[in-house]
């Protein structure tokens, strides 16, 4: 990686936070002056040989759904407007420790609870390579905020899909981890407790990685979070993927889509086998009704979360949330004890999958990035959005969402890699090696080589 300066490379980020986010809207919250006092302290580190961890100057972005010391944590709502936390959430401090120079917090879908990221309390947030056009969410402003240069790597978090699908909508990079490897202390991020996760975004695969390796660690304090060593992922980025078994499912996941995206997909699915790997054909069955036959542990879950805030003080929150959360209001015992045999089933049929295969290769999104005037309903955008990624939530995988091609319209396309639990080395390698062999990452959106007239 390159060890170009914090501080430069903190300016250039922050420069392009005062050109471009009057039109994105990815930030909530800035904080120039801690980041650039935190850019110096690690030159200065780096001047007498010292090194601050992986990240060591990396300027990122936080979710404003994760404490930072200092910095209002609003969550995308009008109750916790006032809310300043006195302390930085754990993985905020184990950035820190590796050298992440924090630029500020990002907008996102009210109470992480939507995939179009059109706040009405903070302003919706714009996709940069059309403004026209949502980012995605509910970490729609960290996506924007690494698409738009305006900062290197993003944390979000992700229970369908909120960091996965943002990267794909905005052509960065995106991780959503295995359950439990990273903790959530310090996270409002509660939606449904058993896959509610947070995860990095970036510039690239490596970037991703290296915010990974700082984030990930078991943390007593979080009830999910998972006492299991990672191995030592980050000198194995560049092994190759020579043998590796691909998994590439036709039924229901190259279907319906919108023109180019499979396309995109399957033509990745070739380069990975003129790198090395063997794709085979897989079929999850049902994959159609699993996502439907879920989805009420979601709603309940949400719902019992919000449901003080939602039947006492509802005209405080956005319509399209508190239609959401209030689909939770009728579901019964039994309707959540069947949602729950559903998962154990379908999980089931991904656990058999994963032992013929290393990883299962998707699309991210069935479709790019939905213009604003077509997103009103948000409740049908986010369930098209989360198509397939809702899928393999539900079995606690770690999915890496890698750029793999532009329609013809110029909007990014998302391939998305899901592996077995606590194997994210191996999507690691897979997406290093693509991005080594293509430049689809390396594209920049036409809001920066246009400025901001």
């Amino acid at each position: 990686m390159a060890t170009q300066s914090a501080v430069e490379e903190t300016r250039r980020c922050l420069n392009n936070i005062e050109r471009f986010d009057s039109l994105v809207n990815a930030y909530i919250h800035v904080i120039p002056e801690s980041a650039r006092k935190e850019a110096e302290a690690i030159d200065q580190a780096r001047e007498q040989g010292i090194s601050k961890g992986v990240l060591n100057g990396i300027p990122i972005s936080v979710k404003d759904c994760i404490d930072v010391a200092g910095v209002p944590c609003t969550n995308g709502s009008t109750f916790f407007k006032d809310y300043v936390p006195k302390e930085d959430a754990l993985i905020v401090k184990r950035l820190r420790k590796a050298g992440a120079v924090i630029l500020g917090k990002t907008n996102l879908h009210e109470f992480a609870y939507g995939s179009t990221t059109q706040n009405p309390h903070y302003g919706s947030t714009r996709n940069p390579w059309d403004l026209d056009r949502i980012p995605s969410g509910s970490s729609g402003g960290a996506g924007a905020s690494v698409a738009a240069q305006m900062c290197v790597g993003a944390v979000g978090s992700d229970t369908g899909g909120s960091v996965r699908t943002p990267a794909a909508i905005n052509g960065v990079t995106g991780l959503r981890p295995s359950m439990g490897a990273i903790p959530m202390t310090g996270s409002f991020t509660r939606i449904c407790p058993a896959i509610d996760t947070v995860g990095p975004l970036g510039a690239t695969v490596e970037i991703v990685a290296r915010m990974f390796a700082a984030m990930t660690g078991y943390d007593d304090q979080d009830l999910y979070s998972v006492k299991k060593e990672q191995p030592e992922f980050l000198d194995t980025l560049d092994v190759g993927i020579e043998g590796c078994r691909i998994g590439l499912p036709r039924k229901f996941f190259l279907e319906n889509l919108e023109e180019g995206v499979g396309s995109a997909v399957e033509a990745a699915a070739h380069k990975l086998a003129e790198l090395g790997a063997e794709i085979v054909e897989v079929e999850l069955k049902d994959a159609e009704h699993a996502q439907q036959s879920i989805m009420p542990m979601v709603w309940a879950d949400a719902y019992e979360y919000h449901r003080d805030r939602a039947e006492n003080s509802p005209e405080r929150f956005g319509h399209d949330v508190l239609d959401r959360i209030l689909l939770g209001r009728e579901i019964s015992g039994r309707d959540y004890a069947a949602a729950l045999r559903a998962r154990e089933l379908w999980n089931r049929t991904v656990d058999r999958t994963l032992e013929r295969v290393d990883v299962i290769l998707t699309p991210t999104t069935p479709i790019t990035a939905p213009l604003i005037e077509d997103s009103d309903d948000m409740l049908s955008t986010t369930h098209h959005l989360t198509r397939f990624t809702y899928l393999f939530s539900w079995s606690g995988l770690p999915g890496l969402s890698v750029p793999c091609g532009f329609t013809k319209s110029g909007m990014p396309i998302g391939l998305l890699l899901n592996g077995r639990p606590w194997e994210e080395e191996i999507l690691f390698q897979i997406g290093s090696c693509y991005q080594d062999h293509t430049d689809w990452h390396e594209r920049i959106a036409p809001l920066l080589s246009t400025g901001s007239e």
